[in-house]
């Protein structure tokens, strides 16, 4: 008689077949291998047990594959990330009105560091950007790679983070320094070398509770889940897009699919750059291998010696920023803001004050 390998796996016992494995994790491991699903309450037991001090390394890499495999539903996104969010250490920001661009990586369409770019322009223009970053995971060019290209200290303590967002309206948050937590896991999912729960959960716990958020996710089939878990934990407001061309951010080459989250509820709809009053481009050749690449492709564009495609993919996305910071009404008006502060040099003292403040300090 034919029986499936999960057949066989539904029916085998939910024990550990030696004392050495019988650890908290181990039950949550035996569930994901069947393929069964957290409620959120147990998401959330599940990644207390998975960031535990003496939790089993090689039980941490069966359950970062066996979820990954199974794929996180919106309730054990939100459980997780409501942990996450109480393991974060905080800073206060005396902002009530600030936002975080930031995405889940790996999208195949490996532009220049938009997020980053776009952080600068949007401070330029007035709004308080508080920017969860870190090293890249399935690229050369992370945010706190072309970050370190650009000049900026990025290992900056939480204090000193914390008084860069309330001087200056913009700080960029290094991740390993807020999330002690997760330094064994995170080292367990780099050497496995796979995307995993923690691309989704780093976008939903912001050290700095930015009640505004634009996030940018490199697949379709992250839209839903991602949006729904952002409603179950609720936010003042967040877009969540997609491009049609696959940028895991606003795209240049066509319609954007955007989630937008107020409060509980999501909205749904798609926008093109004709909505800000830009023209559709191509974006390919502004894709790059290195983080030295994109760090040139933004110093260029925020010195106004660049005005071609890079320029308008970065008024773009600042541009939905300051929508959803509330900064200015509607599409037209802030891509007209976006532009004012590359032209004037603004977004730019963004970023040379950031240079020169963080290399002063010696934390």
């Amino acid at each position: 008689m034919l029986m499936s390998k999960t057949e066989w796996l539904l029916s085998a016992p939910m024990s550990a077949t030696n004392s050495k494995a019988d650890s908290p994790l181990f039950p949550f491991l035996g569930k994901l291998m069947r393929g069964e699903d957290f409620t959120e309450e147990e998401a959330a037991v599940f990644f207390r047990a998975m960031t535990d001090f003496n939790a089993n390394p090689a039980q941490i890499a069966g359950c970062l594959v066996a979820l990954t495999a199974k794929g996180e539903t919106f309730t054990e996104l939100a459980g997780m990330a409501r942990v996450m969010r109480e393991q974060t250490i905080r800073i206060k920001s005396r902002h009530k009105n600030f936002i975080d661009t930031c995405g889940t990586g790996s999208s195949a369409a490996k532009t220049f560091n938009v997020s980053t770019a776009t952080a600068f322009v949007a401070a330029g223009a007035g709004l308080a950007v508080a920017k969860h970053s870190s090293r890249a995971v399935m690229s050369q060019s992370g945010s706190a790679d072309v970050l370190a290209k650009l000049g900026v200290k990025i290992s900056g303590e939480p204090e000193f983070a914390q008084t860069l967002l309330n001087g200056t309206g913009l700080c960029f948050m290094f991740a390993p320094k807020f999330h002690p937590t997760l330094q064994r896991v995170g080292d367990i999912r780099r050497a496995l070398g796979i995307r995993s729960c923690l691309n989704l959960l780093g976008v939903m716990a912001n050290p700095a509770k930015a009640p505004k958020q634009l996030i940018g996710v490199w697949h379709p089939s992250l839209f839903e889940p991602m949006a729904q878990a952002i409603a179950l934990l609720g936010t003042e407001k967040t877009w969540i897009v997609h491009g049609s061309d696959g940028l895991d951010e606003m795209t240049l080459t066509g319609e954007t699919y955007v989630a937008e989250i107020t409060g509980n509820k999501i909205t749904e709809f798609r926008i093109a750059p004709e909505d800000f009053g830009l023209n559709c481009g191509k974006i390919d050749h502004l894709h790059v291998k290195t983080a030295d690449e994109s760090a040139q492709i933004i110093k260029d564009v925020l010195s106004s010696k660049r005005r071609d495609e890079a320029r308008s993919l970065i008024v773009l996305n600042a541009a939905a920023a300051l929508v959803v910071g509330g900064v200015a009404p509607e599409p037209m008006q802030a891509a007209r803001l976006a532009e004012q502060s590359i032209d004037s040099g603004q977004a730019q003292n963004k970023l040379e004050r950031l240079i020169q403040t963080t290399n002063k300090n010696k934390s």
